[in-house]
């Protein structure tokens, strides 16, 4: 099934070859890559392990993502544009997604020659399931990139809406859950991938376990996806360090938690201050860790946060957010320094 919907010149690639993926068992002298013999104590002398394995057994045994659906990339956008570069045909096939999300699901896209279908999401910001398949059956997208939680509204969208959606899509459904970690009651894609190959998941070292500086992005797909992804992904995308990041971060894994609860908290209270200021119309519901309001002059509060030295998003210019700004939650000091601010506006 899948074979059928990858590219051709993919599926029956021969993937290079690295000094580091030829040989099994153990070893003590690394004669085989042309590294450098003297390099510190650190290792940095020697490649990194092209499959990531201590990584992705130590993500299966913390996050629980099993070991034989796993990759890491070199960030989620690395992911992103190996999967449109699997399976989308340059100046033939398509994308499709809602609208507003992220916005480099449609820069890789383009960069690639692929076309993009935007389906606007309702007026509540809810993702429009009857468009959606309707776009679908018309348009036969190769790929459908749903981001849940959303980027930048937080909404998270029913798990039944995604599946259905997915069913109906015979091409690649990718869930983009970067934000999972802050959403309440939450039930991931993933379980569904054994019913579904079709459905790829995608999460981050970003967000919640706070390595957004490593650039670890993590794929989560039925096995098939995953081989494919190994073998035509560059040889040696993730570096030694941004691994032994995203090892601390898995060790330090009650910290991770309890940063959650935290962002989570100041999320719900700095949701409430919002509510209470004159100029905000609007505070949108959400599940990430952010916040996002709609004001009477998104232009002129963006600036005024500027001039004191605080930078949010102004996300106006989307499709259904006229005069709204995003809100990242930071640290208790970073919030308070914010609200000041605010209480000082107009």
């Amino acid at each position: 099934m899948i074979n059928e919907l990858l590219n051709p010149w993919i599926r029956d690639l021969v993937p290079y070859s690295s000094a580091r993926s030829e040989y099994s068992g153990s070893a003590s002298v690394f004669l085989d890559a042309n590294e450098s013999w003297d390099g510190g104590n650190d290792g940095m002398n020697r490649y990194p392990d092209p499959f990531m394995r201590r990584l992705r057994k130590e993500m299966e045994r913390v996050m629980g993502i099993p070991y034989e659906m796993s990759a890491v990339g070199n960030g989620s956008d690395e992911i992103i544009d190996m999967l449109i570069r699997m399976f989308c045909v340059p100046s033939c096939d398509s994308i499709l997604i809602e609208q507003p999300t992220y916005g480099t699901y449609s820069v890789f896209a383009r960069t690639s020659a692929v076309g993009v279908i935007d389906v606007p999401l309702t007026p509540s910001l809810s993702l429009d399931e009857d468009a959606m398949i309707r776009a679908i059956r018309s348009e036969k997208p190769k790929i459908v990139f749903i981001c849940s939680p959303n980027n930048p509204t937080g909404r998270v969208y029913p798990l039944e809406t995604i599946l259905s959606i997915a069913e109906e899509n015979k091409g690649i459904t990718v869930v983009d859950e970067a934000y999972a970690d802050f959403a309440e009651d939450f039930t991931s894609a993933i379980g569904a991938i054994h019913e579904n190959p079709r459905i790829v998941v995608l999460r981050t070292f970003s967000k919640a376990y706070g390595k957004a500086g490593a650039r670890l992005g993590i794929l989560v797909s039925d096995p098939e996806i995953q081989k494919v992804f190994m073998k035509a992904k560059p040889p040696y995308n993730v570096s030694r360090c941004a691994e032994n990041e995203g090892l601390e971060a898995l060790l330090g894994a009650d910290a991770v938690e309890k940063r959650i609860k935290e962002t989570i908290a100041r999320r719900k209270e700095t949701a409430a201050f919002l509510s209470e200021l004159p100029y905000v119309t609007e505070v949108f519901p959400s599940q990430a860790n952010f916040i996002l309001i709609r004001v009477q002059d998104a232009a002129a509060l963006y600036s005024y946060l500027l001039e004191r030295g605080i930078v949010v998003r102004n996300r106006s210019n989307d499709p259904l957010l006229e005069n709204t700004i995003r809100i990242t939650i930071g640290s208790e000091s970073d919030m308070n320094k914010l609200k000041e601010a605010l209480c000082e506006w107009r």
